[in-house]
């Protein structure tokens, strides 16, 4: 796990200045404290280098110099730089050997492994042997061409931007790359999308002119500054994939034997693929139970670390999780720590939590994770599993129940015509902001009602918040950025084609890699922890999809083939009791001790910049809806501190 960037220096653009280079490089120091270094191609002639890589290092398979990065092939021909871990690389690696790949250097690390997959096939072709988490910039001097890969569910970030010299940089994170004096400004589009889905949709990011790799993309930068994005692994045609290779199952039982396997598989070769102790961020709940159960109390590497956050009072919106989540951690035998969240803590750590995340992206879990990373950066570890995707993949959701039901109710024989007449009258009543108003919007649009499981203001509360400098947006929708996905979703054969598979293939586009996997990796790395998700490995997935949607939530039973398979391993009080979920306790904070605080910032953000009406803003404040509150001063704290280069401190 590190932090990666580099640069192409494009025909006509000055070369690549390694002072800046460096710049940009130590702008991810937090993510690899153990080394940094950095690589520049041979210069040609006096010109200067025309490629430049820069990584920080946190060590973790092959803690030795021999895998310290940029990594070059022994003929000098590739050049390499990565972030992530990939868990089968020993098994690949004696694949290579056994094809005759020859050039090994010193390493048995992941990395070596990348570069000489590609020797062997190629890019898109050693993709698709990678089991991990990976963001890699990979430069192939023979073809002159610069290669950017991101792993199928997006669990590594990537991004990228060509400056107004005429230089491709890249990095893992936007904060660096702002480090090679590109402008700062907003990209509106992204803002408006940002309103409804509480992130910014690939391949957008907040600032225009900043682009990001979506999940499950490579990218080709040639010298003349062509930029070409591919697609390399979609869930669903690799569900199919699967499906021809195996023997599928017919009856539940069949299903739990054929799936349990590939579980337990991928918890361990998450626990086992570091030459460090790995722990379990456990929140008491089923997905992270089943983690800390399937790796055991006891490791290859010692006692197992567990680590929980909860309240440290009673909130009517924070339920607290962390005794069953003492419970599980006696039931493993694990070093278990509990982490308490003061309303204190959460005020002192906000300036520090928006440079962190680069985007705004208003999941107020993100800052629970946050201090999660801490307390196991400071027990010694660098690297956790947690539970994050089984929601999505295993069906742990009660919205998504809900979407069902409404499915298929808007399956019944009713008019278009009426549908959009009760719309129009519903919102003349002042219902607009309701999301019951929404989805009865969507149905009389002929619109999928399930956008995902974050949405933040409905299409008509959104026109209303739209200030003076928003108008071209007046009767648009972020349906342009479903509509596409649905409109791909359709092609798919009848057979995948079921509402469940809409749900997690959908939040695989969206949600998932951009909000969810976006605030742990950003959260945990500025600790410098690495966070693993066992239960989004993408042959689980592929597996996944292929199961009976009558087995996904029999009877609205959620995780129903989860929690089949941790019977017996998990106890029944936590397995069968209702989720709760990791949040904080906004409409209590909000309206209370920073209320004051978050009026002014919010205020002052929709006077100067006319991107939100301050008459709809000061509506929500009367409204006292202080978790829209919260979405909303993000973004205006994220335009201070990002944009007006101004310094944030903790609400008094």
């Amino acid at each position: 796990m590190c932090g990666i960037c580099g640069a192409l220096a494009l025909a006509g653009s000055p070369a690549i200045d390694p002072d800046t280079l460096t710049r940009v490089r130590d702008a991810l120091a937090h993510r690899g404290p153990d080394g940094g270094a950095n690589w520049l191609a041979p210069s040609q002639g006096k010109g200067g280098s025309r490629v430049g890589m820069g990584h920080r290092r946190l060590s973790i398979i092959d803690l030795s110099t021999a895998a310290n990065q940029p990594m070059v092939s022994r003929d000098g021909l590739i050049s390499l730089v990565f972030n992530g871990e990939i868990y089968n690389h020993a098994a690949l690696r004696t694949t290579l050997e056994g094809l005759g790949v020859s050039g090994w250097q010193t390493s048995h690390s992941d990395t070596e492994t990348i570069l000489m997959a590609y020797r062997q096939w190629g890019m898109p072709g050693c993709l698709p042997y990678l089991r991990g988490m990976f963001a890699f910039a990979l430069y192939d001097a023979s073809l002159g061409k610069l290669f950017l890969a991101r792993d199928r569910a997006g669990e590594k970030p990537l991004y990228y931007t060509t400056t107004p010299e005429g230089q491709v940089w890249f990095a893992s994170e936007i904060k660096a790359l702002l480090e090679t004096g590109i402008p700062r400004a907003v990209d509106e589009t992204a803002l408006f999308h940002y309103l409804s889905f509480l992130m910014v949709p690939p391949p957008r990011t907040l600032f225009a002119g900043v682009a990001k790799l979506p999940a499950a993309h490579w990218a080709e930068i040639t010298p003349d500054g062509t930029i070409t994005t591919h697609k390399y692994w979609d869930a669903l045609d690799a569900a199919a994939d699967y499906a021809n290779a195996n023997t599928m199952p017919k009856t539940e039982t069949e299903w739990l034997e054929h799936l349990e396997p590939i579980l337990r598989q991928s918890v361990k070769l998450r626990q086992e693929a570091a030459d460090v102790p790995v722990g379990v961020f456990l929140s008491g709940g089923v997905d992270s139970s089943g983690v800390a159960a399937l790796v055991g109390g006891h490791t290859s590497k010692g006692k197992l670390q567990t680590f929980a956050i909860g309240p440290d009072a009673t909130y009517p919106d924070w339920p607290d999780e962390t005794p069953f989540a003492e419970d599980m951690a006696r039931n493993v035998g694990s070093i278990h720590t509990t982490v308490r969240v003061t309303e204190a803590d959460f005020l002192n750590l906000l300036p520090q939590f928006i440079p962190m995340m680069d985007e705004p992206v208003a999941d107020p879990a993100a800052l629970p994770i946050h201090m999660l990373a801490k307390a196991a950066t400071k027990a010694g570890l660098k690297v956790c599993q947690g539970g994050e995707g089984g929601d999505e993949v295993f069906i742990g959701y009660d919205d998504w129940l809900k979407f069902s039901r409404l499915e298929r109710w808007n399956r019944l024989p009713v008019p278009r015509w009426f549908k959009k007449a009760a719309y129009y009258t519903l919102v003349g009543l002042g219902f607009g902001h309701k999301f019951y108003v929404e989805y009865l919007r969507r149905a009389a649009w002929g619109q999928p009602l399930f956008w995902g499981g974050a949405e933040a203001f409905t299409h008509a509360e959104k026109q209303r918040l739209l200030g003076r400098n928003m108008q071209q947006f007046k009767g648009r929708s972020s349906y342009e950025v479903i509509g596409p996905l649905a409109a791909t979703f359709a092609t798919k054969p009848k057979a995948q084609r079921g509402f469940w598979n809409w749900c997690t293939w959908l939040e695989l586009h969206l949600r998932l890699p951009e909000q969810l996997l976006m605030r742990a990796d950003k959260t945990t790395m500025a600790t410098a922890l690495e966070l693993r998700v066992p239960l989004l490995d993408h042959v689980l997935i592929a597996a996944m999809l292929n199961t009976p949607e009558s087995l996904r939530a029999p009877g609205g039973r959620k995780k129903y083939l989860l929690k089949s398979m941790l019977e017996g391993v998990v106890p029944q009080h936590i397995l069968h009791r209702k989720k709760q979920g990791l949040g904080l306790p906004l409409n209590s904070w909000v309206m209370r001790t920073y209320g004051p605080y978050a009026h002014t910032v919010l205020m002052a953000f929709a006077k100067k910049t006319g991107y939100l009406s301050p008459q709809a803003v000061e509506k929500l404040f009367r409204q006292q809806r202080g978790q829209h509150i919260w979405y909303l001063l993000n973004l205006a704290l994220w335009y201070k501190y990002y944009i007006e280069r101004q310094p944030l401190t903790p609400p008094r």
